[in-house]
């Protein structure tokens, strides 16, 4: 026998060891299925000659793997043989096709199609899309994305067909795949019949025609969200809600003025300013001296009701710097710059001195800052092993969040998933961890100094030096959703009671979890299944007044979704590329499930699992993946919200921890306000200042949604015996114009009262039920909040343990104090008559009685009042 026979030998028996290990490795793959590696030997004399080959398939047959094949698709593709498909009128047809990568790696695959000819029409070629290329990006713009292929594997690509104006019928034409100078021309047809298929086959799940919201626009538009005023321009100061900031003629800001009142409460005519110096960005030369900038011509562009946009080019003979600025109407402001080199450059420092006035940066969070006051100095450095790139400073009425970016950015993961997709260091700000954050008091207020180090940059070397702002607050708090909104959430897995148990609190809205018997998967409750009772449940509460929330969120997906295999087809683009079988987190400390481990294998991270015990899916597993920021999913996630406001009849969503984007909110509050005004949207959060989520700041993760949101809910993992600045910034949601409510055990309900908050009926053993009948009694809404906080508070206390905030109505006052000791304090209540418009002596004051709160009783003015640790009172002063 030859060397050569042997080898060829020695290659069959190690093809056939392969396949052995890979069908071992499949135990539930389809019958029909055979390994890539049987094929080969199998099929070798037909295939030998080919780089690749491609095949059809029926969409109820998602290909699975990437190391097998169907047979009968293999050999209906190797005899040339069509593949007929059918279809309804008027649906997002979808179906797939497969390609199998035989003996090369296939890099930039193309995927044309042909148009489709009936007898008495056609579909143009226009009506095609392969998902798998691209489409629309979360913006709303058209984008193309690589496909390659990697020897030896089958990759699957879905197609959609719209068939809106289709009449039944064949039609037959053709896919070409094209990779290099090979190509495939695949003819197929689609018999059309049947009844007409209504909203485009959105209606349905199993028909997989909700893909095409892959590529939905919904709420994209140049609107003014409602609550917010159009943007104007006055020369070179731009005006929004409360806020106005000037730019100067090198495109940075030179002012930024608040109309905030300090309790947000509502606009003063006079403002205050935040920031009332220029921005400096200064390049230091390595031998001393300062490059000097000339500002160009500034020139304002793309004028909307929704933003503005501006450019100018800063030169000298050394380098030239172009920034650019968009302001947008809630307070978003997004700067590009881009330094050039036009000579080779050595630098001691690139930097930006932000210049915050004294009394407007009282607090502080990020950085490594736990939110509350601002420490008097603060050093930070560059370390991409904390999700910390971010700053906010400020006070209640008036506050900047700075947000240090480049060129590279990529939302990172968040929660315990961080280490999975961190930061990316950019190259200006970062420079190797040579550059960090300064924060520092001056003569004048306090400065904000992001620097990048030295170094030495070649001619014609691009730094570029982004950052955001977010300008605080976003608007006046709304006290009717403050304290008319009574949210009931959880109780439990069965949804049968939520309505009576929502009823007996008083409880006017319902958050929906997941994990719920009709609502078993996360992140998809418009599953066919569950329809019909969801349907069924949202209108029982509204016929009894009642408004109603999902659960709904994007960081991590169900598997039981019908569009999965699809999405991880999509290479990353929605499903996280992470470690796969390899990955172990803390839900999964020991790896993943098995049904993960066999049917995923790589290229994911296990998240949410859950059996579920009650219910018609008693007995399943809903298991999730985590899914990767600023994706498609995003437009996906708008328009199944805007489904389930048509169909369904919801009233809003609750948002957990979420990996959406601020642009993505904002479209859905969009398609909130537009099918239900009175709808809401409210944000939870566990608390990530620890190692595993990256010892980020919460409200500063999330704070560019908060313009849409109504409600903060920032409670899990919280310690409510922290001080009361870290309450007021962290928890409260009033810096940022927002209510808060609290979680961790129920919360503090006493000094929740300081800033009018409380936790919410169904998750905790301690409802708020009975304050919410003293806001009804006491008509809270109509009552202006002057916080402790304040300067012109008329009440406080001769006790620093115990501090006030007042809830001012026409005739009385509501003075809640509370003890941020542990043990029983004794105070005065020191209270500024004048302030309060009398100047009659102050008679007894009244603590009414409130259920599982305070016991009734009176206090003199005067006399000192005993407040048990950690506890407190809700006091009445009448005024006339």
């Amino acid at each position: 026998m030859d060397t050569m026979n042997i080898f060829r030998k020695m290659q069959i028996i190690i093809l056939l060891i392969t396949v052995l290990i890979v069908v071992a490795g499949c135990g539930d793959k389809s019958v029909n299925n055979i390994s890539t590696s049987e094929a080969y030997i199998k099929y070798g004399g037909k295939i030998e000659n080919k780089s690749f080959i491609v095949f059809s398939e029926f969409r109820e047959n998602p290909l699975k793997w990437f190391d097998s094949i169907p047979e009968n698709r293999l050999i209906a593709a190797l005899d040339s043989r069509q593949l007929k498909l059918p279809a309804r009128p008027g649906e997002i047809f979808i179906y797939q096709i497969g390609v199998w990568a035989i003996n090369r790696d296939l890099n930039d695959v193309q995927v044309y199609f042909s148009d489709l000819k009936g007898k008495v029409s056609f579909i143009g070629s226009s009506k095609l899309t392969c998902y798998n290329l691209g489409g629309t990006d979360i913006r709303g713009n058209a984008f193309k994305k690589p496909i390659s292929i990697p020897r030896g594997r089958v990759q699957d690509l879905w197609i959609g067909v719209d068939l809106d104006s289709v009449v039944s019928g064949t039609y037959r034409g053709s896919v070409t795949v094209v990779s290099g100078s090979e190509k495939q021309v695949m003819p197929f047809a689609i018999k059309v019949s049947g009844n007409r298929v209504l909203n485009k086959g959105y209606d349905e799940g199993a028909r997989l025609s909700r893909l095409n919201w892959l590529n939905s626009r919904a709420g994209i538009n140049n609107e003014v969200t409602k609550g917010f005023i159009p943007v104007k321009e006055e020369g070179n100061r731009l005006s929004i809600l409360g806020r106005t900031i000037t730019i100067a003629d090198n495109g940075l800001p030179s002012s930024y003025v608040s109309y905030f009142e300090s309790s947000n409460q509502s606009l003063n005519e006079k403002g205050e300013y935040v920031v009332n110096s220029p921005f400096r960005f200064i390049i230091e030369k390595q031998q001393g001296g300062l490059i000097s900038l000339v500002p160009g011509e500034i020139v304002f562009s793309d004028k909307s009701d929704a933003g503005i946009k501006w450019k100018v080019t800063n030169s000298s003979e050394e380098a030239d710097l172009e920034v650019s600025g968009h302001l947008e109407f809630d307070g978003f402001v997004d700067y590009s710059m881009k330094l050039t080199a036009k000579r080779p450059l050595k630098i001691r420092d690139i930097r930006l001195e932000v210049p915050v006035v004294k009394d407007k940066a009282e607090y502080m969070m990020g950085l490594g800052h736990e939110g509350g006051l601002r420490a008097p100095g603060w050093k930070w450095k560059w370390d991409v092993s904390k999700n910390q790139d971010m700053l906010w400073i400020g006070s209640v009425n008036g506050g900047i969040r700075l947000k240090l970016m480049a060129e590279n950015y990529v939302s990172p993961l968040i929660n315990v998933y961080y280490k999975f997709g961190p930061l990316k260091m950019p190259d200006s700000w970062g420079n190797g961890g040579k550059g960090g954050v300064d924060i520092s008091n001056s003569k004048t207020g306090v400065i904000i100094k992001a620097y990048s180090g030295e170094r030495s940059i070649e001619a014609g070397e691009i730094l570029n030096y982004d950052f955001e702002m977010l300008l605080t607050p976003f608007r006046t708090i709304d006290r009717n959703n403050k304290f008319n909104d009574r949210y009931y959430h959880g109780g439990g897995a069965s949804t049968t009671h939520k309505i009576d148990s929502a009823q007996k609190y008083g409880a006017n809205v319902i958050n929906i979890h997941h994990a719920e018997d009709i609502y078993p998967f996360i992140n998809y409750p418009y599953l066919d299944a569950n329809v019909a009772e969801l349907t069924r449940l949202v209108s029982d509460a509204h016929d009894n007044g009642i408004r109603m929330k999902f659960y709904y969120t994007t960081r991590e997906l169900t598997k039981n979704l019908p569009e999965f295999r699809a999405f991880y087809s999509l290479n990353g683009e929605i499903i996280f590329p992470g470690p796969g079988n390899d990955s172990k987190t803390v839900i999964n400390p020991k790896g993943p499930n098995e049904w993960l481990v066999k049917n995923l294998r790589e290229k994911y991270i296990p998240a949410w699992y859950n059996e579920i015990k009650e219910g018609k899916f008693k007995g399943e597993t809903d298991l999730s993946v985590i899914t990767t920021p600023d994706s498609r999913l995003n437009n996906f996630y708008v328009a199944g919200l805007e489904w389930m406001v048509k169909n369904i009849g919801i009233d809003g969503v609750y948002i957990d921890d979420s990996a959406l984007d601020r642009f993505t909110v904002q479209r859905a509050r969009k398609i909130i306000d537009k099918y239900r005004p009175e709808g809401r949207m409210d944000l939870h959060s566990w608390n990530h200042f620890n190692e595993w989520a990256g010892y980020t700041n919460c409200l500063n993760l999330y704070m560019d949604m908060l313009p849409y949101l109504d409600l903060v809910w920032i409670g899990e993992g919280r310690d409510y015996n922290r001080n009361p600045d870290h309450w007021l910034i962290e928890v409260s949601g009033i810096p940022f114009g927002l209510p808060g409510q609290m979680l961790e055990g129920g919360g503090n309900p006493w000094r929740g009262m300081v800033y009018g908050i409380t936790n919410r009926a169904g998750w905790v053993k301690n409802p708020p039920h009975h304050l919410w009948k003293f806001f009804d009694e006491y008509k809270f809404s109509e009552r202006e909040m002057i916080g402790y906080w304040d300067s012109s508070c008329p009440v406080r206390t001769d006790n620093p343990k115990i501090i006030a905030s007042v809830f001012k109505g026409s005739e009385d006052l509501i003075i809640a104090v509370a003890n941020w000791s542990d043990k029983d304090q004794a105070c005065r209540l020191v209270i500024d008559l004048k302030a309060l418009g009398t100047d009659s002596g102050a008679s007894v004051l009244e603590i009414p009685f409130i259920e599982g709160f305070q016991e009734s009783g009176t206090v003199a003015p005067g006399v000192p009042l005993m407040i048990e640790g950690g506890k407190g009172r809700l006091i009445v002063l009448k005024i006339r």
